[in-house]
């Protein structure tokens, strides 16, 4: 090959399929997901990338294979059974995405991320042909030496998703993991003597400063190294466009902030980028862990301890006495007495302890979850994972082997597919991953800094203020109040009057109680919960189930 540059992503997974067969699979980086006829085999061998960036939906019975990106292009098919699968509706009004498999459609699945799956006219096999190890650690002598090596490796990381023929751009929060991005992507852009001005892509909040980010993104953004491009987030309906986009994504999604991501996608189609790089999900890949130090009292090392209590009492100007009993001898009380505290507590506030831990079915019809066996199912494959995760180092791997990334990355995947753009996000590479989880707790959180070894590494290319900053706006208040202003008549519409649709699965009493508490600004309904609903709602109205005829 005389010019790899011209040679596609596809050529290459087909020599390598060539060379190693199925152990093609160990060769390959980054995000794919691809179908190859082997004809000498009679085999369809088919693979999805490592983290479920890419999507692979498919549908298999004796009489056809039919497998495709969206799950529009497998519901085309008029021998597919158009049925309604119920337990993905009992999933999704809990917020639950912990199934890597189903999808709303009975006999419709998804290819898990990191499996390869083989069919011929025999049988077929799926296989998980990667997992990442926690019992892996990696030892270095200094400091210096983690973050250079950090540093190597997410530099590549970023240089690699650059490649492109187009112009690439960037979203920037202002946040430590998108201006990380951003700035690292200026300085390879200076080492290789390019005058391309990135193009970078943020929300702000004018009428919402609590969720501004704008003193960052601007210090980031200094000089003229940049062509900036701004969306005023908080003139944006919560609900924008959800039956056309729900038409798109073929079934509802559990992201109620999509409509930033959706907005960007446009934005960077109308300015001609067709690369958008993200930020998506560095605090869980370098990993943000508040329980340090009950991990050091474990471990008997009470000097460690008592220094990091101080250092994080003095920073949340705190009693070291009252931390050391909050973040040590509290979460060593056993659960049930725990809880019996805390709900004590939440009472006086008038906040259900239930709601904010995820275990309140109140909002799905009693006989809904007793005939699916619904609340042993949540137990067992959301809450057992939780308490079995000990250690920093299991905490941190069931973060990162959350399906909820491979819920949140294909659907994000198919907003920018939409607008002709890919979306490529850094943090997600395997090879920094793998580096991240193999990392002694002590460069992950150490004297009261999360992520110090992301910090270190990127010392001289982040500016000082946004390298070392300790807060993060959150957006969850501009929600609520955009979806009071903006969609109060589709919140009516759905809730008060096309229920019907939903009846056989949502406690419809305590439905309504909640939107009329919500709109009466009660702290303890959750705006998510409802978007849930009504997008159920919306994307059912549209719909013509044969279950549900």
């Amino acid at each position: 090959i005389e010019d790899k540059e011209d040679v596609s992503d596809s050529f290459f997974i087909l020599k390598a399929y060539e060379k190693w067969d199925e152990n093609c699979m160990d060769k390959l980086l980054g995000d794919f997901a691809f179908a190859i006829w082997d004809k000498n085999k009679e085999k369809l061998f088919c693979a999805r990338d490592h983290m479920g960036v890419k999507p692979f939906y498919y549908y298999l019975s004796d009489e056809m294979f039919v497998f495709g990106t969206e799950i529009n292009a497998i519901i085309y098919f008029e021998e597919i059974p158009q049925r309604l699968n119920e337990l993905r509706v009992a999933d999704y009004l809990v917020h639950l995405v912990e199934d890597r498999e189903i999808t709303f459609y009975e006999g419709v699945y998804r290819l898990p991320a990191a499996h390869l799956f083989n069919i011929t006219n025999v049988k077929s096999r799926k296989i998980c042909y990667w997992k990442l190890d926690p019992t892996k650690e990696l030892l270095m002598d200094s400091d210096d030496d983690y973050a250079n090596e950090f540093l190597k490796i997410f530099t590549e990381a970023v240089k690699c998703r650059m490649r492109s023929a187009y112009p690439v751009g960037s979203l920037l929060s202002g946040g430590l993991d998108s201006s990380s991005i951003v700035c690292t992507v200026r300085k390879i852009l200076a080492e290789e003597g390019s005058n391309y001005h990135l193009k970078t892509f943020s929300a702000i909040y004018d009428s919402v400063p609590i969720c501004d980010e704008k003193e960052y993104i601007n210090i980031v953004l200094a000089g003229d190294d940049f062509e900036p491009y701004f969306l005023k987030t908080d003139k944006i309906s919560p609900l924008f466009q959800i039956d056309t986009i729900l038409e798109i994504i073929g079934e509802p999604f559990n992201i109620p902030n999509y409509y930033i991501h959706w907005e960007m996608f446009k934005k960077a189609q109308k300015n001609d980028v067709r690369i958008l790089l993200d930020g998506l999900d560095g605090d869980t890949t370098v990993f943000y862990e508040e329980r340090y130090a009950l991990d050091l009292a474990r471990e008997m090392q009470w000097k460690k301890l008592l220094s990091e209590i101080n250092f994080m009492a003095k920073k949340d100007n705190l009693s070291p006495v009252q931390l050391f009993l909050y973040v040590v001898v509290l979460p060593l009380i056993p659960e049930i007495i725990q809880k019996s505290i805390l709900q004590n507590i939440l009472n006086l506030m008038g906040i259900n302890l239930q709601l904010i831990e995820g275990e309140c079915f109140d909002i799905i019809k009693e006989e809904f979850v007793e005939s699916m066996d619904f609340k042993k199912r949540f137990q067992n494959i959301y809450k057992d994972p939780l308490k079995k995760a000990k250690t920093n180092k299991l905490r941190h791997h069931l973060h990162l082997s959350s399906p909820y990334f491979q819920h949140v990355l294909e659907t994000l995947n198919t907003f920018a597919a939409t607008f002709s753009v890919e979306h490529r996000c850094p943090f997600f590479d395997r090879r920094l991953v793998e580096f991240c989880l193999s990392l002694p707790k002590e460069q992950k959180f150490s004297q009261m800094w999360d992520r110090i070894v992301m910090r270190r590494a990127m010392e001289g290319i982040l500016p000082s203020k946004v390298q070392w900053r300790t807060s993060k706006a959150s957006t969850g208040a501009h929600f609520k109040i955009n979806m009071l202003q903006y969609d109060k008549k589709t919140l009516e519409d759905s809730i008060l009057k096309d229920t019907h649709i939903i009846s056989d699965y949502v406690n419809l009493e305590t439905l309504v109680d909640n939107y009329k508490m919500y709109v009466n600004n009660a702290k303890k309904v959750r705006p998510a919960d409802l978007w849930i609903a009504v997008v159920l709602i919306i994307w059912l109205n549209g719909k013509s189930f044969e279950n549900l005829e």
